[in-house]
Order: C-alpha cells, then structure tokens, then sequence
C-alpha cells in the first residue's frame, strides 16, 4: 500500500482546495480533475499543462491509483465482466451490456450486500463494506479504456453488487463527477440508480435533487411473498415503498422503473399479476419483467418461468398497467446476468 495519497475519487472543489492549500492555482485542480475523469490519464508527467514544478511535486505526494482487472470474461452474445480486485484484496464486478445503439455499463456500490435477497449470488457474500468514490468510477475508467474509438459507454445503472442507498454518499459524488462536463459527461437521464426498496435513500434522493433515474427491484407486490424473498420488506412495508415512490414521482416528475423477477409458480402467477396491478396504480412507471436465473447454491424450488407463463403475465398487465417489458437476460453463460454476481475468481 503507497505512502501518497491517491487523487482518485476527488471532486473537482477538493481538488481545486488541494491545490490553493500547496500554494498553486485553484484552475490546476480544474485540469487535475480534467485528465483523470475526461482524459483518463493517470500518469501526472502526462498532464503537459501543469507546470514541471507541480508535475514533480505530484507525483513525489501523491498517485492516482485505480483497482486492478484481475479477470475479463466475454460471453456469446458480447455481454463482458470484469473482475476488479480493490487495495486491500476484496474482490468487485462490473458487466458492460451491448444492445445497440446503446452501450450499458452496470456497476457495484458494495463489496457484497447485506440485504440477504434469497434469489440473488452476491447475498450469499454478505456485506464486506462500502466502495469508495473512486472504486465506483474506477469500474467505469477501466472500461472506457478498453473501447474502440468510435465506443462510447452511453449508459449506467447501479445495478451490480450491494445497495446503492446504503452506500449514498459515495454513490451521489461518483455521480456528480459522471455527470459533470469536465469528467465523464454521461447525462443525468442516462443513469439510473437500483434500489431494493430502501426507503429513506428513495426520500433522500428525491429531496437532494439527484435528477438520474430510479429503479426498484421489486420483484412481489404480495407482502408474505416478498419478506420471504426479500427481507428488507420486513424493515421497510410496501405501504412504506408505495409513500415513498408516490412522493418521489410527484416531486421529481419522472417515472420509476419496476424490476419484476419471474420465478416458475411464485411470483409469476396471474394472482400475482394482479397485486402487481394494484400496487403500481397511480404511479407513473414502467415494468421490466426479467426470468429468473438460476445459480449454483441458490434454492432449488426456485425456477424460471416457461415462455407460456411470461407471455400471459405480460398480457395481463398490459394494457392495464402504463408500460411492460421482458428483458432479456444477457451474459448467462458467464454468470454476468441479473441476481449471478458473486465475485468469484476461477
């Protein structure tokens, strides 16, 4: 572990402080932030704007230091992930989705996640910790490197291992850095933010003005059902989900994303269409219906649904809920797909 302090993950006014503190101008933080979030350039000798005197001060105090690519796996239908390994060993996924003309890249909030979801490989981690700002937007920087010129990641979701609400602040500032200008420039309409059903971070969000989509995994609108898969329920109700997204889509004016699970005989039954139904009524949405995908260790009664039974819940639901989609799983074979991160090297 370096001595130096690592630059990466810095907001541009913490580093324009940085560089008023070592007695250079604010405006050489400014380009700091260019070249490491803009540029992706790491090297400070490569920053050619910054004075020699500030480019050797640099790099004799500080780094800028990412996460190492331990593993790339590509799978048939070009779906990549990529296994990071962080500082202190711990182990993160990343998956780059293409589905043209769009270019998706999900990322990680958490080292594993505490929430315990029965259906989904990183729960059986556990929660090991929060990432760290730069540790999120180093998913993307690693990625955006690999491209071909004419490639550009044109979309985020925060979908990958852990709870991004319980990870707030760092998830906000690696945001805030995306979305800026002078870093990622990814727009504020191409990035959205999964949840779980965390209640205070969906209230949070919507009262701090962060203008990117929301997403939840809600998977049951039957409230047993949904304990039994999800025990966040037990914390926060459907009636307390429900008050929350109502508040956030009345103050936000954009609608929210429902992910719908579909296991065989549980959540996938007309029954179940028909809570669906009545829990999304009076909320401006659309539902993503996404099969189930099967891992190694995950429970054995659970099972996809047939093609007969996705193609009748769908029809139930339209034309009586605002939109529905099946979403087809990507990156299957190389366990890459919704509920099958687990950070394992082979």
């Amino acid at each position: 572990m370096s001595d130096k302090s690592n630059l990466y993950g810095l907001t541009l006014e913490e580093l324009e402080n940085l560089m008023a503190d070592l007695g250079y101008k604010k405006y050489s933080g400014r380009q700091i932030f260019q070249w490491m979030y803009q540029k992706n350039i790491f090297d400070f000798q490569d920053m050619t704007n910054l004075s020699k005197k500030l480019r050797a001060e640099m790099e004799l105090n500080y780094s800028i230091s990412l996460p190492k690519v331990l593993e790339v796996k590509v799978s048939r239908d070009q779906t990549v992930k990529y296994l990071f390994e962080l500082e202190d060993g711990n182990l993160i996924e990343a998956v780059k989705i293409p589905d043209h003309p769009r270019l998706t890249l999900c990322m990680s909030s958490q080292v594993g996640c505490p929430l315990g979801c029965k259906f989904c490989k990183t729960a059986q981690i556990g929660f090991k910790r929060n990432l760290e700002v730069g540790e999120i937007l180093s998913q993307l920087a690693h990625v955006q490197k690999t491209l071909e010129p004419e490639e550009r990641i044109s979309n985020l979701v925060f979908m990958g291992m852990g709870e991004p609400f319980l990870n707030y602040d760092n998830v906000k500032t690696a945001v805030e850095i995306i979305m800026s200008v002078l870093a990622f420039g990814i727009g504020h309409s191409k990035i959205t933010i999964s949840t779980a059903g965390h209640v205070p971070g969906i209230y949070r969000m919507t009262d701090d003005g962060l203008k990117v989509r929301l997403a939840v995994s809600l998977n049951s609108a039957d409230p047993e059902t949904r304990r039994r898969l999800m025990p966040i329920t037990r914390k926060y109700s459907l009636d307390e989900l429900k008050k929350s997204l109502t508040y956030h889509t009345s103050q936000s004016r954009r609608r929210v994303t429902f992910e719908y699970l579909l296991i065989s005989g549980i959540t996938d039954t007309i029954n179940a269409a028909k809570k669906l139904v009545k829990f999304v009524d009076g909320i401006p949405c659309k539902i993503n219906l996404i099969n189930y995908n099967p891992s190694p260790g995950l429970p054995s009664e659970f099972r996809p649904s047939t093609e007969n039974d996705i193609n009748r819940f769908r029809d139930y639901l339209y034309p009586r809920t605002p939109a529905v989609t099946i979403r087809a799983s990507k990156g299957i074979d190389i366990k890459a797909a919704c509920g099958q991160l687990a950070a394992e090297y082979q």
